[in-house]
């Protein structure tokens, strides 16, 4: 009886004489292309066990006689096409776009990126039925390197080919060809871009008379928004600011904590009617005090979302005001997210699970927030290791990324 086991992925055209199990301790997604033959005596004897994630035993297989394998490269995973030659005619005809122009490299063995926008052409039907020209299926990428020194070069590297993205007038990181980026979704999501007002008051503008200012009067942190409506007003008083990133047709609920000064009138929370349709709301008043802080109360706004930017904010009631008075609120502890329900504040300096935005600045961008994040972190990068096909890479996934589905 002999054993033999594979621990790894090894490359070899074996001719053994087997009698026994031959045990596969490893596996992945993808099977190499085998030539050859499968010779042998006797039966086989299939065994495969219950799936089990990470698995260490994918299955085993009796066998008896002689065992010959070879492995072959995998093919290709792409073909070459013809391009026509720099200076030559178009046969796409396609129109250039914004260029960078030409640039170069500030500090020896520095890199510049250059890179150019053009759009192609779709199909150009004439009259009789034929094309002056059909659309573009295939395009190739070229440089031209000026003023070359002698005995001097050049490196070219991170070349990039893609769709402009929307809104966009030029390009985005650059990403590894065949590589998977992989944005893993939050657990939670907090839309305010300041949320807590800890550097600032940026975002909030006043509006309707009403004056607004940073203060140190505050439900959590160190700073607030205050909000000054003057007796002598017309309309309701207050402040508003816009939320981006949202999905259109989805439903979200902004809430904040909000106290007010003596004469107050009622303060409510609103959307604008042009971006969001609203669907229920509380104010100051018909609100409950927070157990913790008994000046400052939850007040809500729950709506659907038409665009991707919404404007709202909170006003107070001008019929409600004290007369000769003016009405002074303050504001904190901001949370917009997805869904009907008044959920705990959160933003992203409350700990490990919680993240600013990347590339954003600490309470002044959104906050994500990822159960048990560190654990799950290592979970991920495992199964994209396990499952990604070969001669595919797959990226360092992505956290604190705004999804957009």
């Amino acid at each position: 009886m002999t054993n033999i086991v594979l621990r790894n992925d090894y490359e070899y055209t074996p001719s053994v004489g087997v009698t026994g199990t031959l045990v596969m301790r490893r596996y992945r997604t993808y099977m190499p292309q085998l030539g050859g033959t499968f010779a042998f005596d006797g039966v086989i004897l299939p065994k495969i066990p219950r799936p089990k994630p990470l698995s260490p035993l994918a299955g085993q297989v009796t066998i008896q006689g002689l065992l010959k394998a070879g492995v072959k490269a995998p093919a290709s995973a792409f073909k070459d096409f013809s391009h026509y030659p720099v200076g030559g005619t178009d046969p796409a005809m396609a129109w250039i776009g914004a260029t960078s122009g030409s640039l170069k490299s500030a500090v020896a063995g520095s890199y510049s990126r250059p890179y150019a926008l053009f759009t192609g052409p779709v199909d150009y039907p004439v009259s009789g039925g034929g094309y002056a020209w059909k659309r573009a299926a295939y395009t190739a990428v070229g440089f031209k390197f000026a003023s070359m020194s002698a005995n001097k070069h050049q490196i070219l590297d991170a070349v990039q080919f893609e769709p402009l993205p929307l809104g966009s007038t030029g390009p985005r990181l650059y990403q590894n060809a065949r590589e998977i980026q992989a944005i893993i979704k939050p657990t939670r999501l907090n839309y305010s871009a300041n949320p807590n007002f800890e550097s600032g008051i940026t975002g909030a503008l006043a509006i309707n008379s009403a004056t607004v200012a940073a203060d140190s009067f505050c439900w959590k942190g160190t700073g607030s928004c205050k909000i000054t409506a003057p007796a002598t007003g017309t309309t309701d008083g207050g402040y508003n600011f816009q939320i981006t990133g949202i999905i259109p047709g989805r439903r979200y609920t902004m809430s904040a904590r909000v106290a007010v000064a003596q004469y107050c009138g009622d303060v409510y929370a609103w959307t604008g009617t042009a971006y969001s349709t609203m669907t229920q709301r509380t104010t100051f008043r018909t609100s409950a005090p927070d157990p913790n802080n008994p000046q400052w109360r939850t007040v809500w706004v729950t709506f659907d979302a038409k665009v991707a930017g919404v404007w709202m904010g909170f006003s107070v009631s001008r019929s409600t005001m004290t007369a000769g008075q003016p009405s002074i609120f303050w504001t904190d502890g901001i949370l917009v997210e997805e869904g009907s329900a008044v959920r705990d504040y959160f933003d992203g300096s409350m700990g490990a699970d919680y993240l600013w935005e990347t590339s954003g600045t600490a309470n002044l961008t959104r906050s994500y927030y990822y159960e048990n994040r560190v654990e799950r972190s290592y979970l991920i990068r495992t199964l994209l290791d396990e499952n990604t096909p070969l001669g595919i890479t797959a990226a360092i996934p992505q956290y604190a990324v705004l999804p957009t589905q």
